[in-house]
């Protein structure tokens, strides 16, 4: 009983998190909102260096499927 109480209470403090975007729930897994932010901000740099390369080396297939 005390056990079920427990999580009852861990499952709400879980799903407020979630609801006031303290916490993001990636395909089951929990993860802090800043994590989710800089694996975004590191794609996009991580983009905008593909598109450079592509630009420098005159690749304009690469460039159009790095910008549509």
């Amino acid at each position: 009983m005390t056990e079920d109480i427990y999580y009852a209470i861990k499952r709400a403090a879980m799903l407020m998190a979630i609801k006031e975007g303290l916490l993001v729930s990636e395909g089951g897994t929990l993860l802090n909102k800043s994590t989710v932010e800089l694996v975004s901000e590191i794609e996009e740099v991580n983009r905008q260096h593909l598109i450079d390369t592509a630009l420098a080396t005159g690749n304009r297939e690469l460039f159009m499927q790095l910008t549509n």
